[in-house]
């Protein structure tokens, strides 16, 4: 197998993307991995505004500047957890009575309309470079029906909107090893 590298070309360079997606919720002082997450998607949104010179007869665009910078995550968690399923529900974990819930979940739905955390991806992957993201605050919403009857493997689909963080301004980081990738 030939290893990746930071130049191209190199088929080492190629990208088949596995790993562990975790969350830290605001509160939290750990994260906690999602379980099985076949997806993971970082969507980068510029606006832009641009500029037409008005000097002659047909408008040339002469300028475009970058007016809003914002980001989206999706996520598609396999595993059914109490967790998981709090976040499709825009819930929170209860106890009835006070008790400690042993094998039973209960969740109040839309008792949490702003679920907000860190996220932090850590590649395994096999084929190229392995990565590690890390967004430091995130906004979740649920990105799809939570389908409670169907023939395939039922999953948790989030959304989130990736913010900057308050204390530092950053969006997050991607940190890359090239001695540490297959």
């Amino acid at each position: 197998m030939v290893a990746a590298s930071i130049l191209s070309p190199n088929v080492g360079n190629y990208y088949i993307g596995k790993g562990i997606c975790s969350i830290k919720l605001l509160g939290e002082t750990d994260y906690v991995d999602c379980g099985n997450v076949p997806a993971f998607e970082f969507l980068a949104k510029v606006t832009q505004l641009d500029h037409f010179s008005s000097r002659t007869g047909v408008k040339i665009k002469d300028f475009s500047a970058v007016t809003e910078l914002a980001g989206t995550l999706t996520m598609q968690m396999e595993e059914i957890t109490a967790r998981n399923l709090a976040f499709a529900l825009m819930g929170t974990l209860t106890e009835p009575g006070g008790s400690p819930v042993d094998e039973n979940i209960h969740i109040e739905i839309f008792t949490d309309a702003v679920i907000q955390g860190a996220v932090r991806f850590v590649g395994t992957n096999d084929i190229g470079m392995r990565v590690t993201v890390n967004f430091p605050l995130v906004q979740f919403t649920p990105a799809k029906a939570m389908a409670f009857i169907g023939a395939s493997w039922g999953t948790v689909d989030l959304s989130g909107d990736v913010l900057a963080d308050q204390a530092t301004g950053s969006f997050g980081t991607l940190t890359a090893s090239v001695a540490e990738s297959p």
